[in-house]
């Protein structure tokens, strides 16, 4: 009898799966084009910030918004003269992406789910209404309830892969439409038509990345097959500068004392390349 049983279960369940499986028209979220950028130099004991401009308000809004937020990778350079001395240009850092697309997770999902359904429809061909009444008494985890309907959830994931050669020290997702936009400080209060010289928009945001140990730092944001890259630099010396004709004259200086920083390499670049170095 139980053999019986068994071979009908599989005689419709191998029915049910010869069936094609119909198409989720699912498509991977694209994104828009967004920008990413370091207003400043941060000591180590100060909370490191990059700042990221998305669209707020117009309809690119809507194809970004359902991925969740932007990805955020923060990983650290190892030897930054010889990493910023490979730039072409020191005002737009780039490095390659790592790109793979987004994997086989959801399609993998989307056929779990369609086979889960076909298969405790064929179970309900095979079995009595009373009998699966019975069973589900017994046992009411059993119950199907509705995620026979439910649809499948598809999650967006991050379509770049780490980028290979730099040591990762963090990743996140940071909720940008979530988070308050950028705005001028409460009491700042100007005369005249400056007064209100900032208009706070939905999706330009600081984002923060904790507090780090002195060094230079790459940060890699994704939405979609779109990504962004810039540097932070974590330093407990700022330089001072001040140019007159032809001469430049640096000063280095503990950011939190003010008190002077000896000997410190001190290299005067155009944004393309280095024009002179020397020492404090």
């Amino acid at each position: 009898m139980l053999l019986a049983i068994g071979l009908s279960c599989a005689a419709v369940v191998q029915a049910e799966q010869n069936e094609q499986v119909p198409s989720s028209d699912y498509r991977p979220l694209e994104g828009e084009q967004f920008f990413l950028l370091a207003d400043s130099s941060y000591a180590a004991n100060e909370q490191a910030l990059v700042r990221l401009e998305a669209p707020g308000r117009d309809y690119r809004r809507y194809s970004m918004e359902a991925y969740g937020g932007a990805d955020v990778r923060l990983y650290r350079i190892d030897e930054p003269l010889a990493f910023l001395q490979r730039q072409k240009n020191l005002h737009r850092i780039k490095i390659e992406g790592n790109y793979r697309g987004e994997g086989v997770a959801n399609a993998l999902g989307y056929l779990w789910d369609h086979w889960y359904r076909q298969s405790r429809r064929a179970m309900q061909r095979v079995f009595s209404a009373q009998t699966r009444r019975t069973v589900t008494e017994q046992m009411p985890e059993l119950k199907m309830g509705e995620a026979i309907a439910a649809p499948t959830r598809f999650s967006h994931e991050t379509q770049f892969e780490p980028i290979a050669g730099l040591p990762l020290v963090d990743r996140f997702r940071y909720p940008l439409w979530e988070a308050q936009p950028i705005a001028p400080p409460v009491d700042v209060n100007l005369a005249g038509s400056s007064s209100e010289f900032i208009e706070p928009k939905p999706g330009n945001v600081y984002i923060p990345l904790g507090k780090r140990a002195p060094g230079l730092y790459l940060v890699e944001a994704i939405i979609g097959k779109y990504r962004a890259t810039t540097v932070v630099f974590v330093s407990n010396t700022v330089a001072i500068t001040k140019i007159a004709g032809d001469e430049l004259l640096v000063w280095t200086a503990r950011k939190q004392e003010g008190t002077p920083v000896a000997q410190a390499d001190v290299l005067w670049s155009d944004g393309v390349g280095v024009l002179t170095r020397g020492k404090t």
